[in-house]
């Protein structure tokens, strides 16, 4: 059975590409390409923004999410360097650089890939497909 996405909207054609299995029907998301692009080339519906979807929306939430963790966990890092003591909250322990030098830069260097991570996962997210 073949879709005529003549007939769809703008709108449509835009869900029927954020929902359609790219693998399962690439000849389909081709086609949706070709008659978004087409509607946009004829200037038949202007090009203006759309809102986010909800999985679009939510992403972005993450994306701040990760950024905000990765700030954290760098601001630790670095102010342990700085004071050379890393404590917990949970008082189980205070890693001090003069008391236990190899505990005090394992969670040093812990931070700093904490906080990387969280930096690329961010990134990722910003730069992922419709943000």
């Amino acid at each position: 059975m073949e879709v005529d996405y003549t007939k769809y909207s703008l709108s449509e054609l835009r869900d029927c590409r954020e929902h359609i299995d790219e693998r399962a029907y690439p000849e389909r998301v081709k086609l949706i390409e070709e008659q978004i692009a087409l509607r946009l080339k004829k200037g038949d519906i202007k090009n203006a923004p759309r809102e986010m979807s909800e999985k679009e929306y939510k992403n972005f939430q993450w994306a701040w999410g990760n950024l905000v963790l990765s700030l954290f966990f760098a601001f630790l890092a670095i102010n342990g360097v700085q004071t050379g003591s890393i404590g917990n909250a949970a008082k189980i322990g205070n890693y001090k650089v003069a008391d236990s030098p190899f505990e005090f830069w394992l969670v040093i260097t812990i931070l700093v890939l904490l906080s990387l991570h969280r930096l690329y996962k961010s990134i990722k997210c910003f730069g992922g497909k419709g943000i």
